[in-house]
């Protein structure tokens, strides 16, 4: 649906939903997801959801073509599926996290996208597969192998649900330039993959240790490849979300970038580049995310960059430039410690270190961006027009009933403050009546188009 809109600062609002800001064009749909493609549901509150879940496809996305009949075609991804925040469980006498996975058996799907006639309509899905072209999941990799969070799964009644060895929480997706194949990048390992466009079968399957440096599989858990995007010279780039968790204490962490990793396939070599976030923005660096990636050419890309910063959410899309960026591959601190042990751009500055360059493009919020995330960025073939693309969480959230206080009077909602104690849920070591319902929340994924006052190339 295309709704008309006033943007803040605008000079004039248009009829069809087009406004003219002082700088940018932009469109805002959402995106139609034919009942056709809900997830089924039978949970304990299916009678909240007589139709399933609304399926989720905007976690990444990439710009296919232009059809016959005017319509602009884009793939798009979705994450691990339905998914919720959920209370801790005690495993011999340890509090671990773990995530309610309501339709356990739910397969990361991604399909084509369409924008015609001012809607945007989710045209066709494939299920993705592994290599052996059976069906995988998005519930958590079993502890102890790489690309695990160390999450437990449950179903919605908080029974332990099986691993899935091959399970993956796909976050971007790209389109090879030589074969016409995707390239994936998921949040788990981190890994990234090359996958049969036509079928969704694995081609090939990228680790770390494994293909990708060690380094990355010290991602903050739930933070892997948040974006991929494959170059002219068909090189595949993929973006760590946040900044790498290299001791455990990454709250205090004072690293000023996040990492970037090239792989050029033909070869299998691989590059790392330092991405400089914007610290000063952020209570935290831990708290800055990437949201997405697009290939300008061989050495820039379009980044989204988002987060929970100081004065509220930000999501802002920048041009980066990497080449004059560092290789980090072997790089380390004076002490022999990874750089994210460093205590700013300073230090990192004075060991020879130069991070990618930054322009900023926009800021969404400023144009009425509602989303809490921005996950798929594309830039059409006139090289001024965005395609930026949000999630709609598969349409449902968590309801805290009967929340205790806290010492300070304080309700406290969040289900991972509560225990999980065999058939008991505790907070503090106490039983509490608490719970947690599945509710709808009727979200759509959101969908803008941006003309940009001129083309990248000179910005």
């Amino acid at each position: 649906m295309l709704k008309k809109l006033i943007v803040a600062g605008a000079a004039v609002a248009l009829s069809a939903g087009l406004a003219f800001a002082s700088e940018f064009e932009i469109e805002k749909y959402e995106v139609d997801t034919p009942l056709k493609y809900n997830v089924p549901y039978s949970g304990q509150y299916a009678a909240e959801f007589p139709e399933g879940f609304p399926i989720g496809i905007g976690s990444g996305m990439t710009y296919i073509g232009l059809g016959e009949d005017g319509t602009r075609y884009f793939y798009a991804i979705g994450d691990r599926g339905p998914n919720a925040d959920s209370p801790k469980v005690m495993v011999d006498g340890r509090k671990v996290p773990s995530k309610v996975f309501p339709a356990p058996d739910y397969t990361p799907s991604y399909g084509a996208v369409g924008l015609k006639d001012g809607k945007v309509t989710l045209l066709s899905t494939i299920e993705i597969k592994d290599s052996k072209g059976r069906k995988i999941s998005g519930r958590p990799i079993p502890p102890g192998t790489v690309g695990s969070t160390g999450e437990i799964p449950l179903n919605d009644s908080y029974k332990i649900l099986s691993y899935d060895r091959e399970g993956l929480d796909t976050e971007g997706i790209a389109i090879d330039r030589k074969d016409g194949n995707l390239w994936i990048c998921d949040e788990y390992g981190p890994f990234i993959a090359k996958m049969d466009a036509n079928t969704g079968r694995l081609l090939k399957k990228y680790g770390p240790g494994d293909g990708l440096p060690e380094i990355v599989g010290k991602r903050q858990p739930n933070r892997g490849m948040e974006g991929i995007a494959v170059t002219p010279s068909n090189k595949v780039l993929g973006a760590v979300q946040s900044i790498c968790d290299i001791d455990g204490n990454v709250k205090s962490s004072k690293a000023p970038f996040t990492r970037l990793v090239l792989l050029d396939p033909e070869t299998g070599k691989t590059k790392m580049f330092a991405y400089p976030v914007d610290v000063e923005a952020y209570k935290r660096c831990k708290d800055v995310k990437i949201g997405d990636l697009h290939a300008v050419s061989d050495t820039e890309f379009l980044i989204v960059e988002q987060g929970k910063g100081k004065d509220g959410l930000r999501n802002l899309v920048y041009l980066i430039d990497i080449s004059e960026a560092t290789d980090l591959t072997g790089k380390m601190t004076a002490e022999g410690k990874e750089l994210e042990a460093v205590s700013g751009a300073e230090e990192l500055e004075s060991l020879g270190i130069k991070m990618a360059t930054k322009k900023k493009i926009i800021s969404l919020r400023d144009y009425g961006w509602k989303p809490s995330k921005a996950e798929g960025l594309a830039l059409l073939p006139d090289m001024r027009t965005l395609a930026v693309c949000s999630d709609n969480d598969f349409g449902f959230g968590s309801k805290t009933i009967d929340p205790v206080t806290d010492k300070d009077g304080k309700v406290v909602k969040k289900a991972k403050s509560y225990v999980i104690d065999g058939d008991k849920m505790t907070y503090n070591g106490q039983e509490v009546d608490t719970s947690f319902k599945l509710v709808p929340t009727g979200e759509k994924a959101g969908f803008w188009m941006i003309k940009l006052p001129k083309k990248i190339s000179q910005y």
